[in-house]
């Protein structure tokens, strides 16, 4: 549950950060770092469930990391004045909604089963 709690505050302010570059703002440096940091604690707790026994979840341990990897290549671009490629933004978010349902799905229904 913490986790999930953790994410939903991360995809608000995923959701911000994406409303804002479609009104033309640019993304606050810190504010994305705190976003990632964030992702960062939801992960470690997703981790943790996971070495406890809960092997449902290593489908998002596996997302997660190509998550943190494209959101990694955005703030590089973004560290050198640029605009990410479309396609890294679509991939990070795109993932992300799937990572979050994941884990929503198995948080809110425990006896579900991935197979």
């Amino acid at each position: 549950m913490g986790a999930l709690a953790i994410f939903t505050v991360v995809a608000a302010m995923g959701l911000s950060m994406v409303l804002g570059v479609l009104r033309g703002r640019a993304v606050d440096g810190r504010y994305a770092m705190i976003h990632g940091a964030a992702a960062l604690a939801g992960s470690a707790l997703v981790i943790m469930a996971a070495l406890a026994g809960d092997a449902r979840l290593y489908i998002n341990i596996a997302m997660a990391v190509v998550i943190i990897g494209l959101g990694l290549l955005m703030g590089m671009a973004a560290r050198k004045g640029k605009r990410p490629p479309k396609v890294v933004v679509v991939a990070h978010v795109g993932l992300a909604v799937a990572c979050y349902s994941v884990l929503a799905f198995f948080t809110l229904i425990p006896t579900a089963e991935l197979f």
